[in-house]
């Protein structure tokens, strides 16, 4: 239980709210929002800036409809790939008013979950989670679930990024009729799958 404690306090200290409710106002101060998310985009963009400065063999397997092709690919394609992780973000003023964070500790995998998710469906990006070792600052693994409505179609993206090591973009859509259609990135850079 002591560790638990210290833990939770380690991560609200580490730029972290605790609990977080749309149009808290506690939270603000001078007409400022003084709430600080977990810095999804900081810790990607490390990650990012991690691969483009160490000479990796970065490859790509994309599986469109259960076909699959694998590509070498080099760092400015990998960089535009990984956009899709960074946008939005979470912090933004903009939108950070309408995400709720929460934490969960899995004692079955010694793990913390820090969760955002919103109500709002006009906004693109609905989830994110991110999986923490007990340490409570250890990155396991960042998860992002996107959801896109067009005119003639929905779409749903799932994003993956493995630390050090690989990411996944898993995109869904569903036109009129039933007709659906899917489209699964995987990027690699650190490691063999």
């Amino acid at each position: 239980m002591k560790t638990t404690v210290l833990v939770f306090i380690a991560m609200c200290m580490a730029g972290t709210s605790c609990i977080r409710r749309p149009g808290d106002d506690k939270n603000k101060e001078k007409g400022k929002d003084t709430l600080r998310y977990f810095q999804v985009n900081q810790y990607l963009q490390s990650q990012i800036k991690e691969v483009n400065a160490t000479p990796f063999f970065i490859y790509k397997i994309d599986i469109v409809n259960s076909k699959k092709d694998s590509t070498p690919i080099n760092t400015a394609i990998f960089n535009q790939i990984s956009k899709q992780f960074l946008e939005p973000d979470i912090n933004e003023d903009k939108i950070k008013k309408y995400y709720i964070e929460n934490i969960f500790e899995d004692r079955t995998t010694n793990s913390f979950t820090i969760s955002y998710s919103t109500t709002n469906k006009e906004l693109p990006l609905q989830n994110v989670e991110i999986l923490l070792n007990e340490d409570g600052q250890t990155v396991k693994r960042l998860f992002l679930r996107k959801f896109y409505n067009y005119p003639d179609s929905s779409a749903i993206e799932q994003l993956s990024w493995k630390p050090g090591e690989s990411f996944q973009i898993n995109r869904s859509v569903q036109k009129p009729g039933n007709q659906e259609s899917s489209h699964q990135t995987v990027v690699v850079w650190n490691k063999n799958i």
